[in-house]
C-alpha cells in the first residue's frame, strides 16, 4: 500500500475514534455532570458578593467591594448547602469589615474573610462658601455623589432637610453639610410679640402675648398673655406663633 493512502486511512480511523469517544461520553455523563462545579473559594466569593448586594443596594446609590484573597492551602471542600454569612462590626455596612462564612454541610467548616467596602451616595454639599449665621436657601446647597464610608459625622440626603436651617460656623465650598454645622433657625426671640393660639375641647382662642424665651420650631417656651398678664407655656408652631393647650 502506498504511503498517501495509508496516511488517509490512519486519519480516518483517528477521526472515527474521536467521534465514538465523544458519543460515549455524552451517553455516560449528562451535560449537567460535565459542567464545572464551583469550588469552596468561588462559593465564598459568590456568597459575599450576594450578601453585600442585599445589604448595600437598598441603602446606597452604589458601592465597591474588595475581597481579600483566601489562602487556598486551607483545602476547603465545596459546600453542599447554602452558606451562612454575617459581618462585623454589625453596626457598620462599609469600610473594613470581616465576613463570617459558614458551611453546615457534611464537611462542616467556617472562615473569616476580610473585605473592604466603599459606599457611594447622594449627599448635600455647599454650592458656595456659606458664612456663619446664614440661613440656608436652595441656592446655597446641591446634591453630589460622594464616598460616604468615612463620613462618620453623618450627612444629609435631601435638600429640604437643610433649607431654612442656620450655619453654626463657616462652611467651605463643596464641603459636606452635616448636623454639626447647622442649627434650626430661631422662630421666636425673647421679648418678641407673638400670636398665641389656645385650643382644646372644641374651643379655639387667638390672642397676643410676649415671648419670655427664644426658641425654634416645636420648642416649648413661656409666653405672657398681653391681656391677662398670665404666663403660660406653649410650643412654637411658626415664626412668631405659639400654640397653647387649654
Amino acid at each position: 500500500m502506498n504511503r498517501p493512502k495509508q496516511d488517509f486511512i490512519n486519519r480516518l480511523v483517528a477521526r472515527c475514534g474521536l467521534m465514538l469517544f465523544s458519543f460515549c461520553l455524552t451517553l455516560c455523563f449528562p451535560q449537567d455532570a460535565l459542567a464545572t462545579t464551583p469550588n469552596a473559594y468561588q462559593q465564598i466569593n459568590q456568597a459575599i458578593e450576594q450578601y453585600s448586594s442585599q445589604l448595600l443596594s437598598p441603602r446606597y446609590q452604589d458601592y465597591q467591594l474588595q475581597i481579600r484573597p483566601i489562602d487556598q492551602r486551607m483545602q476547603l471542600s465545596p459546600c453542599q448547602s447554602p452558606l451562612a454569612i454575617s459581618h462585623r462590626p454589625a453596626n457598620r455596612m462599609s469600610g473594613r469589615l470581616t465576613m463570617k462564612v459558614s458551611c453546615a454541610g457534611p464537611d462542616n467548616w467556617g472562615i473569616h474573610v476580610p473585605v473592604t467596602i466603599k459606599a457611594f451616595d447622594q449627599v448635600v454639599i455647599a454650592k458656595q462658601p456659606i458664612p456663619k449665621d446664614t440661613q440656608l436657601t436652595a441656592l446655597d446647597v446641591k446634591l453630589e455623589s460622594r464616598d460616604v464610608t468615612l463620613l462618620h459625622s453623618g450627612y444629609y440626603k435631601d435638600l429640604t432637610q437643610v433649607v431654612g436651617q442656620v450655619s453654626k460656623r463657616p462652611i467651605r465650598e463643596n464641603q459636606v453639610v452635616n448636623s454639626a454645622s447647622l442649627q434650626p433657625a430661631m422662630m421666636v426671640d425673647r421679648g418678641e410679640k407673638v400670636v398665641i393660639f389656645a385650643e382644646g375641647k372644641g374651643l379655639s382662642i387667638r390672642t397676643t402675648g410676649v415671648a419670655m424665651q427664644q426658641g425654634v420650631h416645636g420648642e416649648l417656651i413661656r409666653v405672657k398673655n398681653s391681656k391677662t398678664n398670665k404666663v403660660v407655656e406653649g410650643r412654637i408652631s411658626g415664626p412668631g406663633q405659639v400654640k397653647v393647650s387649654l
